[in-house]
């Protein structure tokens, strides 16, 4: 503030007589430069950072307030010569400085420096000497009785602020105007000082007096500036990069420059010297401009590959929401349908068989689903195993026959690195202006889109993610109801934020004691005795109380956390198994596990671990796997569960009959029993070649070594008609429906109380039957 105060008084003292500054009052304008080296010497000192650059201008400012000094004490204030002095000295080393300082301000906030810098550098360094020379030439003649030194002096100081002021542009230009107040500050206070010493020398060059009151002004004003950009608390910084017409700036005027003293020479008589360094910029500027070619080329390049996914060779998102974005601004172009594509348990394949199979088979998904396409239609990957497909001028029915066609192809096996894989896919439709126009209620975003990305149609702006996000929902919805394709509408949207929300509330649930395993009996159609439990999971919601595993299994499957719960669920399970055994009920336990665990190499390791740590033995737990997801991949599950029967534990496949095996193929398998769906149970009543089917495949089973149990059984009719086909166990409502482990518990018991008092032959005739049994589902 003091100096801020001396240099506001010093300017007013330039045009008026101030009393008690004196005659002298003029003269001291040295004490803002000196001051103003001082602060920013002190910023460099006690400030971390920058320190170097702010060092180098504060020994210029100080070099210009020694020269000013020096003028003042010597010369004089009313000097109108050209000579030089020992005070030129001083000034001209401000000017070096200056250059450094800026220079190395402006390296800190640049990512990284082209090579074609030291192409602009020769073009500066040729351009300054063909200038010199130029002006050298014409003040000689104009000044002919001046010497070699005053010649030299006085045409360096137009060729160094006219650098200081192209430095200067060149600052502004690669940081845009908003570079920060140190910046405007310093540029301000550079460009005054050049335009100072230039006016000055324009004047004197005339034999005009100068005007002492404006020239003091103006350098105080300028010595000041630097002061103030010292001043200020150093802030953070986006860094930039090397681009916009400031990386241009300098060589183009210096290239300019040497054209106009080319030209000139066919006018008037130039020195050779001067000539030839022209021409030697102007060549060096041809030079730069082949090189800014090829980096153009590689812009374009690295334009095209910024667009390009790495791994397939398609385009990425940032290409398809350029292309969607140019489709919606065009009025002509006609409905636009977007296909969102997901894999169905990739990540299960990623996981088990090691990422590079995973690309591996997403390259051949790429290949295949562009085998699919109409010509004109554009692929993308954006992200995982989730594509895009854009199709222009088609409605529903052509994104039906697309997709049809997509899923048909991809229903083939895939050959990657010698394993044959089997996957499926789940497609969402989302046509445009259709779909976008009838917007409801915004609900989660579930395919993540940068905000920039607009749309514009009939003069409003619609968001690309809008139609992303209903394709999305329409492809969770094909998933969800395994139908393969389905297309958005309204009805759909309704339930996406509570489905995200049920994932997120699911897998905070995991491992806080929200999971229960009800457990419901497995009898032996034979003895009447309770072999097993089967374990099924429940979720106590902290809102919507006791959910079935049918509402939340597949979320935890879709998120990929199923592993997770396949997990709890079996310690859950085996801890209990632990207390029946310790209580003296030998009851093995059967857990159902998913496609994902099959695929999962450590899986057997895991069930091993978890068998030690309750004790107990391997036949204490079966797993249950459904028939469809054990197709899927044959050759990884045949590994798993041959590890698992290797470990003695018992392999039941559920639901059969529901899917495409045979028992052909399941021998190929290592599984112990069959688990017939309920289906036929509710045929055999009505249809005698339903039952035929039944005594056939309990036939074979037997033959290959397999135990047969049925589930859904209501009735006692439907006990004996087992019975008579030669089932072995049975379990439903009529033995007791699923409940807690407690309840379970005292079933159990009542069994052995009965079996006990019931004589050894009638065990087979007269099954119990729990007062329970025929309850409502829970």
């Amino acid at each position: 503030m003091l100096l801020v105060l001396v240099a506001v008084l010093l300017a007013v003292a330039s045009f008026v007589d101030v009393p008690w500054f004196g005659d002298q009052a003029r003269s001291l304008r040295f004490c803002v430069a000196l001051g103003s080296g001082g602060i920013c010497l002190s910023r460099a000192a006690l400030v971390r950072g920058e320190r170097l650059p702010w060092a180098l201008l504060g020994a210029g400012l100080v070099s210009y307030s020694g020269g000013i000094i020096y003028h003042n004490v010597t010369i004089g204030e009313q000097a109108t010569t050209l000579e030089p002095s020992p005070a030129d000295i001083g000034w001209l080393l401000f000017y070096p400085a200056c250059y450094a300082a800026v220079i190395l301000l402006l390296r800190r906030r640049l990512v990284r420096l082209h090579r074609s810098v030291w192409l602009d550098a020769l073009v500066g360094l040729l351009g300054v000497a063909a200038l010199t020379s130029g002006i050298g030439v014409l003040m000689a003649r104009a000044n002919t009785d001046l010497g070699v030194w005053s010649l030299v002096v006085n045409v360096v100081y137009p060729v160094a602020d006219l650098l200081l002021i192209l430095l200067v542009v060149t600052v502004f230009g690669l940081l845009g105007w908003r570079p920060g107040r140190v910046w405007w500050l310093l540029g301000a206070g550079l460009v005054g000082f050049a335009c100072a010493d230039s006016l000055l020398l324009v004047i004197v060059e005339a034999g005009c007096p100068p005007p002492v009151g404006v020239m003091s002004t103006l350098w105080l004003f300028s010595a000041l500036m630097p002061a103030l950009a010292a001043w200020l608390r150093p802030r953070w910084q986006p860094s930039a990069t090397m681009s916009g017409w400031g990386v241009i700036a300098v060589p183009m005027v210096l290239a300019t420059v040497a054209l106009g003293l080319l030209v000139l020479g066919a006018t008037i008589d130039l020195p050779p010297v001067t000539v030839g360094l022209a021409a030697a910029t102007v060549l060096a500027a041809l030079a730069r401009a082949g090189r800014t070619f090829i980096e153009v080329q590689r812009l374009a390049d690295s334009s095209v590959l910024a667009r390009t996914d790495d791994l397939t060779g398609l385009a990425n998102r940032r290409a398809f929401l350029e292309r969607l974005a140019c489709l919606e601004r065009d009025g002509d172009a006609g409905s636009v349908v977007l296909l969102l594509l997901d894999l169905d348990r990739f990540k299960v394949i990623n996981d088990s068989l090691g990422h590079h199979t995973g690309d591996a088979l997403l390259i051949q998904v790429g290949s295949r689903i562009c085998a699919a396409l109409r010509p004109g239609d554009l692929l993308a990957r954006l992200g995982g195993d989730e594509f895009a497909v854009l199709l222009d001028h088609a409605d529903a029915d052509v994104a039906r026959r697309v997709a049809d066609r997509v899923l048909a192809i991809l229903a083939e096996p895939f050959d990657v690195a010698g394993t044959t894989l089997h996957i499926s896919a789940s497609i969402g439709a989302a046509i445009h202006p259709g779909d976008v126009t009838t917007d409801p209620a915004p609900t989660a975003r579930l395919t993540d889109v940068p905000e920039t990305d607009v749309l514009e149609t009939d003069g409003r702006k619609e968001e690309a993610q809008t139609l992303l996000r209903r394709a999305d929902v329409a492809m969770y919805a094909a998933k969800t109801g395994r139908s393969g394709f389905e297309t958005f509408h309204p009805g759909l949207d309704a339930g996406s934020r509570e489905r995200l929300d049920m994932v997120e509330q699911l897998r905070a649930a995991l491992g806080t004691g929200q999971l229960e395993v009800y457990y419901q009996l497995k009898v032996a159609l034979a003895t009447g005795r309770a072999e097993s439990v089967e374990a099924l999971v429940r979720w106590r919601h902290p809102t919507r109380g006791l959910l079935g595993p049918e509402v939340f299994v597949p979320l935890a499957e879709q998120a990929g956390f199923i592993r997770m719960l396949t997990g709890e669920v079996l310690g859950i399970a085996l801890d209990q198994a632990r207390r029946w055994q310790a209580a003296g009920l030998n009851i093995a336990v059967a857990v159902n596990i998913a496609a994902p665990d099959l695929l999962d190499r450590d899986f057997p390791t895991r069930v091993r671990r978890l068998l030690t740590q309750f004790g107990l033995p391997p036949a204490a737990l079966e797993l249950e796997i459904t028939e469809t997801a054990l197709m899927r991949d044959q050759d990884g599950s045949a590994r798993v569960l041959a590890a698992l029967r290797e470990n003695g534990i018992g392999i039941a496949v559920d639901d059969y009959g529901v899917g495409y095996s045979s028992l052909a193929r399941l021998l190929e398998l290592p599984v112990d029993v069959l688990k017939l769906d309920k289906s036929f149970l509710r045929r055999m009543a009505v249809d005698p070649r339903a039952e035929e089917i039944v005594r056939s495949t309990v036939r074979l089973a037997h033959a290959l070594g397999l135990r047969i149990v049925v589930e859904g059984v209501e009735t006692a009719a439907a006990v004996q008609m087992l019975g008579d086909v030669g089932c072995d166990l049975a379990q439903g409502y009529f033995f007791g429906e699923p409940g807690p482990a407690e309840t379970i518990t005292e079933h159990l018991r009542r069994y052995r109380e009965t079996m006990a008092a019931q004589p050894e032959s009638a065990v087979d005739r007269r099954l119990p039957r729990h007062s329970s049994a025929v309850t409502t589902a829970p």
